[in-house]
C-alpha cells in the first residue's frame, strides 16, 4: 500500500510540473502603439488695446474723456503713477560730526549760504542745494569740489499721478493712424501705446 501511495504523489507531482512548466508558454512583450497627445492649441492672442496718455491734469483728462467719447472711442480711464524728475541734490558726506561741521564752515565761509548739515543723518551730509536744472547742479559741484570737498550729486525723484485712457478693439497704430488730429487734444505731449497687460 505505501508503494501505491508513493507512486500516486509521483504521479501527481509530475503531472503538476508538465501542466505548469511544460505547456506554459514564455511571455511575449508586445509594444502598444503610443498616439500622439491632442496638440494644445496657443491660446489666441489677446484683443488689440490701445491707451492714450499720461495726463497730469485732471481738468484735461476729463476734457479728454469726453472728447474720444464725442468721437466714437468707447475709453477706459486708468488712474496710475509715475516716477519723474524731482530735481538734483547736491551734498557732502563727512566721516564723523566733527568733520561735518568742518565742511559746513568751509562752505559757509566761501559763500554756500543755503548750506546745512542733515541731523542725525549716518552719513553726516551737508545739503549744498536742490536744483532744478542739471547744469546748474553740476555748476554748484564744481564750485564745492574747488573747496577740497567731494561733492555728491543725486538725482532726485516722486510720485506723479498720471491718466491713461484705453480703448479696447483698437490697436495702437490704428489709433495713431490721424483718427486724434480732429479733437482738441496736446497731443505733441501724449504717447499712444498698447494696453498694459
Amino acid at each position: 500500500m505505501r508503494n501505491l501511495v508513493f507512486a500516486l504523489l509521483a504521479a501527481n507531482l509530475l503531472y503538476f510540473a508538465w501542466a505548469h512548466w511544460g505547456t506554459a508558454s514564455k511571455p511575449v512583450l508586445t509594444a502598444v502603439a503610443m498616439r500622439d497627445a491632442p496638440a494644445t492649441a496657443n491660446p489666441p492672442p489677446p484683443p488689440p488695446c490701445a491707451t492714450l496718455g499720461p495726463f497730469q491734469d485732471e481738468l484735461l483728462a476729463g476734457s479728454a474723456e469726453s472728447q474720444l467719447a464725442t468721437a466714437g472711442l468707447h475709453a477706459q480711464r486708468r488712474d496710475g503713477t509715475a516716477q519723474v524728475n524731482d530735481g538734483w541734490w547736491v551734498y557732502v558726506t563727512s566721516a564723523d560730526a566733527t568733520a561735518q561741521k568742518r565742511a559746513l564752515d568751509a562752505l559757509r565761509r566761501a559763500g554756500h549760504r543755503d548750506a546745512f548739515s542733515m541731523p542725525s543723518d549716518p552719513e553726516f551730509r551737508v545739503s549744498v542745494g536742490v536744483f532744478s536744472d542739471e547744469k546748474r547742479a553740476a555748476d554748484q559741484a564744481a564750485k564745492v569740489r574747488g573747496l577740497k570737498l567731494a561733492p555728491v550729486i543725486e538725482e532726485r525723484h516722486k510720485d506723479q499721478p498720471e491718466i491713461w485712457f484705453d480703448v479696447p478693439g483698437i490697436a495702437r497704430e490704428a489709433l495713431g493712424d490721424g483718427r486724434l488730429n480732429n479733437l482738441d487734444l496736446p497731443l505733441l505731449d501724449l504717447r499712444i501705446e498698447s494696453c498694459p497687460p
